[in-house]
């Protein structure tokens, strides 16, 4: 499922002349694998770029690796951290990341076998990044960076207390691999030279009453953008250091005001003046147009809520699991939408 350079600019041209009318939206969605019955408690979610697996990973510590569009098990493993918060691919595909917040350990596991490649003693990880073109991820557990040799599975880098005294709870590599941004637990973000790791920026986010508590981040340009516990999208300018806009997020789903587990929910258009991003409340998709500041639906499910949220631009996909009903109970069921862009 791998697109050409041909889709690529089609889809940004597609979504830069779509800005210019209100209506209909520049995004839309159809459903195209439905996996219902998962009983474990599901948590965690990660498309490959080329969009030809996706991983779940639940609390009990299980992962799955499902091919698409089949929805066919690839293979089956249990996390030495005995559950999984979060989950991100390598850029070539070929290397799976599992964290866990509340552990003691990051796994990385060979896509392709479905092999455990390496443990890492790293306690409550909550930010992993695999850099776009070298075989190196980042990770951040409690308030330090640790750089990880992928191919070997070794940390060969720690940058202690490295916000402050703040955890790190996210990062994101620029598309070119030359900048990482990291997050913090109160909504402070820093950037930083690679590989040398030099602090370039830092830039505070607005604060609700609640602390920020990022759970994604993601780089395009001088932007970034970021999510909180609350929903809310921040984008900052991070050329001008300071926060350019802000997109609220109103909670609709039952019971439900936060959704910590929805990490990695945001990503750019390639040519990075729109911005995909959870739903009222995780009932869906809306991409947000950075300009303007107008929001369109991409497309909003029949769940009570999503739980956690995954998007392949490159593959037009994006993967979400639901739960069986309004207070987040099982069973569980996994879901795969492709993107469709309006043209003129």
């Amino acid at each position: 499922m791998r697109h050409s350079g041909a889709m690529t600019r089609a889809v940004t041209v597609a979504l830069l002349l779509a800005g210019c009318a209100e209506s209909p939206p520049p995004v839309t969605a159809e459903k195209v694998l439905d996996v219902p019955g998962i009983q474990p408690v599901v948590n965690a979610v990660a498309l490959s770029a080329d969009g030809s697996v996706v991983a779940v990973g639940d609390m009990d510590g299980e992962l799955v690796m499902r091919e698409l569009p089949s929805g066919a098990e690839r293979w089956r493993g249990r996390v030495a951290a005995r559950r999984v918060d979060g989950l991100v691919f390598s850029a070539d595909g070929s290397l799976l990341a599992s964290t866990a917040q509340e552990g003691r350990t990051v796994e990385l596991w060979q896509v392709l076998a479905g092999r455990q490649a390496a443990v890492l003693e790293i306690r409550d990880s909550r930010a992993a990044a695999f850099h776009p073109t070298e075989p190196t991820l980042v990770l951040g557990g409690l308030g330090a960076l640790y750089v990880v040799d992928a191919q070997r599975g070794e940390i060969v880098r720690t940058l202690p207390n490295a916000h402050g005294g703040e955890n790190v709870y996210a990062a994101a590599f620029s598309s070119d691999g030359q900048v990482l941004a990291t997050a913090s637990d109160q909504g402070s973000i820093k950037v930083w030279t690679w590989p040398a790791l030099t602090l370039r920026t830092s830039v505070s986010m607005s604060k609700s009453l609640e602390q920020m508590a990022p759970v994604s981040l993601v780089l395009q340009g001088t932007r970034a953008a970021a999510n909180g516990l609350l929903g809310r999208v921040h984008i900052v300018d991070l050329a001008k250091e300071r926060e350019e806009r802000t997109f609220d997020n109103t909670p609709e789903a039952p019971g439900h005001g936060m959704h910590a587990e929805m990490r990695r929910s945001l990503a750019f258009s390639q040519d990075g003046d729109w911005l995909f991003a959870p739903d009222m409340h995780d009932r869906g998709v809306r991409i947000l147009n950075l300009s303007s500041g107008k929001t369109y639906p991409v497309f909003r499910g029949d769940a009570p809520f999503y739980k956690a949220m995954s998007i392949s631009v490159p593959a037009s996909l994006v993967a979400l699991l639901r739960p069986g009903d309004g207070q987040g109970r099982g069973p569980y069921g996994l879901e795969v939408w492709r993107l469709a862009y309006r043209t003129r």
